[in-house]
């Protein structure tokens, strides 16, 4: 068995309509302008504010359980919580399940402390319940930062550099 990792991030991910949520080259927040990657930025929010990122992608043929998702990210606090929560819906079958879903099937929700210095890498993990995706499943997503409960404190933008499926193989 071997532990897989496959990023989230491309063509199929779009940022929510608040605003709030981007993409812009690492080198406009980064101190040092070597890098300039495309990365995801989710501002400060608002109290009981959310806002994020959409996206889709497919469980892969070798996937067999133990699935969580896995978001590297950083900030220029050094201070606080970061709190954030993964939506989604997987989608299976062929001409049996429907795309055009009205609900999420799982809501997981994370609480980070910032890094100890500016711009350390960072990952914070969520468990999803590896019975609701199988092989060939469509899992449609919402990455979001939020402050439901004033327990994001961390008074800075998040950078997110990916977002990561990891999973179990046989």
């Amino acid at each position: 068995m071997a532990t897989h990792r496959i990023s989230l991030l491309g063509a199929n991910t779009i940022p929510d309509t608040t605003g709030r949520a981007f993409f812009e080259p690492y080198s406009v927040k980064a101190t040092n302008d070597i890098f300039r990657h495309l990365v995801g930025v989710l501002n400060d929010p608002a109290a009981a504010q959310a806002h994020g990122f959409y996206g889709q992608f497919p469980i892969p043929k070798n996937y067999v359980g133990t699935v969580s998702i896995i978001v590297v990210w950083t900030t220029t606090a050094t201070t606080g919580n970061f709190r954030s929560r993964f939506q989604y819906r997987a989608v299976g079958g062929d001409d049996t399940e429907s795309l055009d879903q009205a609900t999420f099937q799982e809501t997981v929700s994370v609480t980070d402390a910032a890094p100890s210095a500016a711009n350390e890498r960072m990952e914070a993990s969520f468990t999803l319940t590896a019975g609701n995706l199988a092989v060939d499943d469509s899992v449609t997503f919402l990455y979001e930062r939020l402050d439901d409960t004033g327990v994001d404190t961390l008074a800075a933008a998040v950078t997110i550099h990916d977002i990561l499926c990891q999973y179990n193989d046989a």
